[in-house]
């Protein structure tokens, strides 16, 4: 029987202590610890505190290296995460290196029935010669697509951005994080719950009161779908609600046979995981009746319009169109410049729109967040810079290292 632990959060003798109770051993080993370090954006990524605590705690039990590796989110590249969030000083003082996986080589993987590139680091060492120990530490989140983000979702970022482009769809999305989970399993799984995430993945700055709640817990356990259970839980979902894990559990038969050590009564709420859905009064947009997925052309487009608008003050006249089946007369009553989003869109009123509307601006994958970003952020007139919170020179520096160490992150222009 899988058994989950909910204990309060602590430094590392809390994080050592839950690796000792599940008989750990670490000595002479590296470890490899995958966070979730989306965006710099506060309530987005792992506490530099709990990876700090998770470095000293495999030193403590005698690893021989620890690295922390993560691939940021499209439109964003790891290196800055990793700068601007503090995670890098934290490394550094610890003693613990950090992977880039954007920077990293590829090896092409079959997962499940698609092909993907893989970081060849996270080939080697967690699937053939599985030499290394493989600690996966999301943050406690609910997800506008897949209702929760943990780590089973965590380990989407181990894709590069030309896959995550084309596979964040209603029709793949799910059934690839589930497949990526029988490829890779973590060995163990620590669940950064000090705070809650809610109202989806992407909080608003100015808003964040509404978007973090204190929780006070570390959920762990050695088994990633027992742990994805109970935290599920905690956020007020059930697996049969939250895809990805419906059909992981469906295979592994996890979810009616755990034992939860600690008290998680207190957890008694369901929290929303749509994002609040607050756009420039200037914004037409028209979805398709027949298909405009949440998971791929919609929800990130509309949170990144609702982030620039919110915290940066983005405003603008213009007009976005998702999915298939489109009403011909919504098509001829938009305001330009006009931005047809994901394959179906762009198939079935790409032309159309391009012959009516002298400026049209089409991505024509699921979910091309970069293009999407450059696109709006020209639209509201916005520069990368002013989403960036540390002087131009270093993010121009942090984007030139980057590229020289062969990131394939795909990002809006810097100017």
């Amino acid at each position: 029987m899988p058994r989950v632990m909910v204990v309060p959060v602590g430094g590392a003798e809390t994080v050592r202590r839950l690796l000792e109770e599940f008989n750990v051993s670490l000595r002479g080993r590296r470890v490899f610890i995958k966070v979730n370090a989306v965006d710099f954006r506060k309530g987005c990524y792992t506490s530099p505190e709990a990876i700090g605590a998770a470095v000293d705690a495999a030193y403590e039990l005698g690893a021989s290296e620890v690295l922390v590796m993560e691939n940021s989110t499209q439109g964003n590249f790891t290196r800055l995460v990793f700068r601007v969030t503090g995670i890098a000083d934290v490394l550094k003082r610890k003693g613990a290196k950090p992977i880039y996986l954007d920077e990293e080589r590829s090896v092409r993987v079959k997962v499940g029935e698609l092909q993907v590139k893989l970081p060849k680091v996270v080939y080697k060492s967690l699937i053939e010669d599985r030499d290394g120990f493989y600690l996966n530490m999301p943050k406690l989140k609910t997800h506008d697509m897949t209702k929760v983000t943990l780590s089973l979702k965590n380990q989407l970022g181990f894709l590069y951005h030309d896959d995550r482009r084309i596979h964040h769809s209603r029709f793949e999305l799910h059934k690839l994080i589930a497949d990526l989970y029988s490829l890779i399993k973590p060995d163990f799984v620590i669940v950064d719950g000090r705070h809650a995430t809610v109202h989806g993945h992407y909080p608003l700055e100015k808003m964040l009161d509404r978007y973090i709640v204190p929780m006070g817990v570390y959920i762990a356990g050695d088994d990633a779908l027992a742990v994805d259970t109970i935290a599920a839980r905690i956020l007020g979902y059930d697996v049969s609600e939250v895809e990805h894990l419906k059909l992981a559990d469906e295979k592994h038969k996890v979810s009616g046979r755990i034992e939860v050590i600690g008290d998680i009564s207190r957890f008694n709420r369901r929290y929303p995981h749509k994002h609040i859905g607050v756009y420039p009064e200037g914004v037409k947009i028209v979805k398709g009746k027949e298909r405009a997925c949440e998971e791929g052309c919609v929800d990130n487009t509309l949170m990144v319009l609702e982030m620039l608008h919110v915290d940066y003050g983005g405003r603008g006249e213009f007009s976005i169109v998702f999915g298939k089946g489109l009403d011909k007369k919504e098509l001829e009553n938009l305001k330009p410049p006009v931005l047809i989003v994901g394959p179906c869109a762009v198939e079935e009123a790409g032309d159309f729109l391009k012959k009516r509307y002298r400026k049209v601006v089409e991505v024509p994958y699921c979910n091309d967040l970069a293009a999407v970003l450059t696109a709006l952020m020209k639209f509201m007139k916005l520069k990368a810079t002013q989403l960036v919170p540390i002087p131009a020179t270093s993010l121009i520096a942090e984007w030139i290292k980057a590229k020289l160490h062969g990131s394939t992150a795909h990002t809006p222009p810097l100017f």
